[in-house]
């Protein structure tokens, strides 16, 4: 396990400056305009260096190791491979909104209407529709929430590392060999991002956020029919998205009540918020890391107690998440309020 994470961190490392050779020799560039936080021409394919690194690890060790439960799993990763594959394809050539969306679409279907998808919420038991069209959702949203939180240096690698270390020692602990792909994962996520780190040298781009969000939406699926974990799989996972989900669910109602676009851009992200406020680049970047590291010991110790005592825990950091979104509105508002005697977003240097 070990070695197949230390092996995927040196592959990822090892294929990022090649790949930004490559980005630097056709003009792939990550987009610079006012509402992000990069300066200067930035390669967006780093998506390509995480998996690739990850799918060489794991088809050697599938080999060596006789890993065969792998195959049973071809829905999940017929799923993964499709956000993976339009995802770098849209760092390319730019695919349409709706076209993404629709890529999306057919990859939780591919899930949802599958064996693997979501079948009891603690004590209550879903009737098997209700768990595709939950499964559905959560697939949907869980993949625009990770894309929509890459909106800063070693934001999205660093949230979605500690969310597979968990989801990797879960997995581990009810002896799931499926544990190895998870840690590998975060190996892989280390090798890239030490040129993540700011000021980046490469992004993930939607290719590399998307198949991330995919990839931990679908972990639940991944897992043995314990009961015990199956108790608490929907909680567990939803602590483990909650940074990125809050603030995906502040921005629809944000945009909702302004009558704009869901989908459209602003500069009120969580991240945007913190450097609106006075924290540095790197100081955003560490609380934010900081809080998802305090998610990942928790759903870690959680998984040590009982069912009913583990979702206590596990709600009140959710709901301690929550706490933290909020007052951290009301100091941006007033922020604002102060720089330009109105609610409007305070300018900022434009990722």
């Amino acid at each position: 396990m070990l070695l197949a994470a230390l092996s995927a961190m040196l592959l990822s490392f090892g294929f990022c400056p090649l790949i930004i050779k490559v980005c630097k020799k056709y003009n792939l560039y990550d987009e610079v305009d006012p509402r992000k936080i990069h300066k200067g021409n930035i390669s967006r394919l780093g998506g390509i260096a995480v998996f690739l690194a990850l799918l060489i690890v794991t088809f050697f060790v599938r080999a060596v190791f006789k890993i065969t439960e792998i195959e049973f799993y071809w829905p999940l990763l017929l799923g993964f491979l499709i956000i993976l594959i339009f995802g770098v394809m849209d760092d390319i050539f730019d695919m349409r909104a709706k076209l993404k969306f629709l890529v999306q679409i057919v990859a939780a279907l591919i899930v949802s209407i599958s064996p693997y998808h979501f079948t009891k919420f603690m004590f209550w038991t879903f009737p098997p529709f209700v768990g595709n069209i939950i499964t559905f959702c959560w697939i949907i949203t869980v993949v625009n929430a990770f894309n929509l939180i890459d909106g800063m240096d070693c934001v999205c690698s660093g949230i979605s590392f500690f969310a597979c270390f968990a989801i990797g020692f879960l997995l581990y602990k009810y002896s799931d060999s499926m544990s190895i792909f998870y840690f590998a994962l975060c190996g892989s996520l280390l090798g890239f991002m030490y040129w993540n780190k700011p000021d980046a040298k490469i992004f993930l781009g939607d290719g590399g956020s998307q198949t991330l969000g995919y990839l931990i939406a679908v972990a639940p699926f991944f897992s043995v029919d314990n009961s015990d974990i199956e108790f608490r799989e929907i909680p567990v996972m939803f602590l483990l998205c909650s940074i990125p989900l809050t603030d995906v669910v502040a921005a629809i109602w944000r945009r909702l009540r302004e009558h704009r676009k869901i989908f459209s851009p602003d500069r009120a992200h969580f991240h945007h918020k913190l450097l609106n406020i006075g924290f540095s680049k790197k100081g955003a970047i560490f609380f934010i890391l900081f809080l998802q590291f305090v998610i990942m010991v928790a759903v870690i110790i959680s998984s040590y107690m009982k069912s009913l005592a583990s979702v206590c825990l596990i709600s009140f950091c959710i709901l301690f998440v929550w706490i933290i979104f909020i007052v951290f509105h009301y100091l941006n508002r007033n922020v604002n309020l102060c720089h330009t005697g109105k609610l409007e977003d305070h300018p900022m240097a434009g990722h």
